[in-house]
């Protein structure tokens, strides 16, 4: 079965950098031993709120927050629009396709937007959390 949500790791990972995670549409739940189930983030994960529920992103989850087009260098009013192609994630020149600003590629569709996630956070993409501020 392949990697349908990202793991804890990643989850943590992400909230380290300061993304706000709220917006997940699933969840791990923990329980007493330690065991780890997939649910859907909602409700449900809060009721269960002393089993640990942890928000993971799908793979959508992760699309939804790109940007849809970067401009990193404004003076030359150069858009870079994101694409997925097999287990690589990038942004392209809208105008010169085999013109990439950056890209990642990795076992699976969703590492790769993960690190793409990371890269767009870490360079100033993405906002971050209105109490981080």
């Amino acid at each position: 079965m392949s990697k349908q949500v990202l793991s804890i790791e990643q989850m943590n990972h992400l909230q380290e950098l300061g993304l706000d995670t709220s917006d997940a549409k699933m969840c791990w739940i923990k329980d007493a031993e330690g065991n780890c189930t997939l649910e859907i983030h909602d409700e449900y994960c809060y009721e269960m709120s002393f089993m640990s529920p942890i928000p993971t992103y799908t793979l959508q989850d992760i699309f939804d927050k790109f940007p849809k087009y970067i401009n990193p260098i404004p003076s030359e009013q150069i858009l870079f629009a994101w694409m997925a192609e097999r287990d690589t994630i990038a942004y392209r020149n809208v105008e010169m396709y085999d013109d990439i600003f950056t890209h990642f590629t990795d076992e699976t569709l969703i590492d790769a937007a993960y690190d793409m996630l990371c890269w767009l956070f870490k360079n100033n993409y993405l906002p971050l959390k209105a109490n981080s501020i």
